[in-house]
């Protein structure tokens, strides 16, 4: 009894330890992501060390992540209400952390980082862009889906290219052998099994000048596994009608 006693006192205090932790992590994380953000302009070497500070909040967010599995649960709600956007799976296993680098004009270039269980373990990384000059996008809705009893996750993201011209994702995920999969394939289409959907919204464009559609989003229903996009004709036109790809048991497929 007493060395049950002793097991127990050991857990509550390492619980209690890492509660301490987690809030001294989000005031140090924060302390550098303020440096990022636009209320700081009015800082002299604002734009000087703009990139420095990126850099190191990246180096720090990905070190914190990846060294304390509780982050991964973890709300930083003082990070959320200075910009830093962070979207988690439905079963709390995957986790993407983004923000708004503010290195760029009317387009908006963005970091991410990956966090996630794997193997019993928590791990982190960052995805550099593949094409320089690359805007990247920010996650902000993550879906977790079964096929063929494997989890897939379905993450939501948005890319902004201009004040008018903007890129909608969904991108598939899974966690293979306790390593972060970004190119899981779910989605069937006329030209095969995709890992991904998305399309470019122009407001811009002349066909859009007086269309009143504001709704131009990506729509996921959990409930039907209906994932639906708008149509967007060729001259760029947004209409009402909706594209719907539903979840067959293996795939989505087009309805």
């Amino acid at each position: 009894m007493k060395k049950i006693l002793v097991i127990v006192l050991f857990l509550l205090a390492t619980h209690y330890t890492f509660a301490q932790k987690l809030p001294e992590i989000e005031k140090q994380l924060n302390a550098v992501f303020q440096k990022i953000t636009p209320e700081n302009q009015s800082n002299p070497d604002y734009y000087d060390t703009l990139e420095t500070a990126n850099t190191q909040f990246e180096k720090l967010l990905l070190q914190y992540t990846a060294s304390n599995p509780e982050t991964l649960h973890y709300d930083f709600n003082a990070l959320k209400k200075n910009g830093l956007i962070i979207t988690t799976s439905e079963d709390g296993k995957f986790r993407i952390y983004s923000w708004d680098t503010w290195t760029g004009g009317t387009m908006h270039y963005f970091k991410n980082v990956f966090q996630y269980e794997g193997n019993k373990k928590v791990y982190s990384e960052a995805t550099e862009s593949e094409t320089e000059g690359d805007a990247q996008s920010f996650y902000h809705q993550i879906n977790d889906i079964l096929s063929q009893n494997k989890k897939y996750y379905l993450a939501q993201n948005t890319a902004i290219l201009s004040s008018g011209l903007s890129y909608h994702n969904i991108k598939v995920f899974s966690i293979d052998e306790g390593k972060l999969n970004h190119n899981a394939k779910l989605i069937k289409t006329q030209s095969g099994i995709k890992n991904q959907l998305g399309y470019e919204v122009d407001l811009t464009a002349s066909s859009n000048r007086d269309n009143e559609i504001t709704n131009y989003d990506i729509e996921y229903d959990s409930k039907n596994k209906i994932i639906s996009i708008p149509l967007i004709l060729d001259n760029s036109k947004i209409t009402e009608k909706r594209i719907r790809y539903q979840f067959k048991g293996k795939y989505f497929e087009k309805m």
